[in-house]
């Protein structure tokens, strides 16, 4: 099992530590039914469960506020900064955001092993939030330093984001080099189980194709 290690830089400070990202399933995702009128629901998808559930997630220090202009903030530390517009100009947000760039800032240094990546990214399956942060990827098996989360806040959002808020999921892997090639010659066959159903039962994934992903 690889290790991949979290440095505080505020060693004196009570802060949440990042944990695997199993820890932070939303409340309103367990609150999904199963299924309804016999019909399977998200909660039983694997896939859209695995994609939540892995790596790691940085989350909110403490409690900030926003009054529809900038951030109030309680904390020791300053945990919110703004970036100039003109560092992302030119790109393409969704309408319900506004073009305003923020940062979160992180208070671990991220470490994994030789030859192992992090891709950042907002939290999965988790467009309830109500900022979007940016996504990145950096070599942490060698940069020494806190990676910091650019991200912007909804139009409609006046509020306080509280503490344990996941700010950014954080994805390790490694570092391979790959080539690709595409089939297009020779028909494709569905494969037996898969050919008297077009939409067979999450279920039936998880028994013959999935495997356990572990994050501790």
């Amino acid at each position: 099992m690889k290790k991949i290690k979290f440095y505080s830089t505020h060693v004196g400070l009570d802060i949440v530590h990042p944990s695997p990202a199993s820890k932070y399933l939303p409340v309103w995702f367990k609150k999904i039914a199963v299924s309804i009128n016999g019909i399977e629901t998200i909660k039983k998808c694997m896939p859209f469960l695995d994609s939540m559930r892995t790596g790691y997630m940085i989350v909110l220090a403490a409690d900030v506020k926003f009054n529809g202009d900038h951030f109030e903030e309680v904390s020791k530390i300053k945990l919110v900064n703004s970036h100039h517009k003109e560092q992302v100009d030119g790109l393409i947000l969704p309408d319900e955001y506004t073009d305003k760039p923020w940062k979160w800032t992180n208070l671990f240094v991220m470490k994994t092993p030789r030859g192992y990546s992090t891709l950042f990214v907002h939290p999965l399956n988790r467009p309830d939030l109500p900022f979007y942060s940016l996504s990145g990827v950096v070599d942490t098996d060698t940069f020494p330093v806190p990676v910091n989360f650019p991200f912007f806040i909804k139009k409609d959002f006046r509020g306080i984001i509280p503490k344990g808020t996941p700010i950014a999921q954080a994805i390790p892997f490694k570092r391979t080099a790959w080539k690709h090639e595409v089939e297009d010659v020779k028909p494709y066959d569905i494969p037996v189980a898969f050919s008297s159903s077009t939409n067979p039962p999450f279920g039936f994934y998880k028994k013959n194709f999935w495997s356990k992903k572990t994050y501790q």
